[in-house]
């Protein structure tokens, strides 16, 4: 089962990456509190550059919850601007998927939204010890640098 769901999200991971591409909108686009990492939410630029295979410089981790189950959950950032292992805006696709137990937890009143969000990638390792989430590795990709939220 687990084989399967791997090979679902990662289909579903390159989807959501290819819908939301700014290729298709004419250019890069910056998005306001698109992501958290260490705490605080970062804004970003939408570039249409992504990579068929992993690039030859290092990549940090993106943390996706778009397919997770619940709603209201932004991805989460490995490594912001300012850590010295950020790689610039390189980025692994990472997709989260919260657990019975997850759901449980973080939508207790069962509406399909999120109670609160996981803020830092140390967050989202705390939930998987806690059987909250699985993680699944994708195949996918690209490049958006992080920027300060206004």
């Amino acid at each position: 089962m687990i084989g399967h769901k791997s090979a679902w999200i990662v289909a579903l991971s390159v989807v959501f990456i290819l819908a939301g591409s700014p290729a298709e909108a004419g250019g890069a686009q910056r998005v306001e509190d698109a992501l958290w990492g260490d705490g605080v939410t970062w804004d970003t630029v939408l570039t249409p550059t992504s990579f068929k295979q992993p690039p030859s410089q290092s990549v940090d981790l993106l943390y996706n919850f778009s397919m997770s189950g619940l709603m209201g959950q932004r991805g989460v950032s490995s490594n912001v601007p300012g850590d010295t292992e950020y790689s610039g805006g390189r980025w692994w696709v990472q997709m989260v998927v919260f657990t019975q137990q997850g759901l449980a937890a973080h939508d207790p009143d069962e509406d399909g939204y999120v109670n609160f969000e996981l803020t830092s990638a140390d967050e989202v390792e705390v939930h998987v010890q806690l059987g909250h989430i699985e993680i699944f590795e994708t195949s996918t990709y690209f490049a958006c640098p992080l920027l300060r939220s206004k």
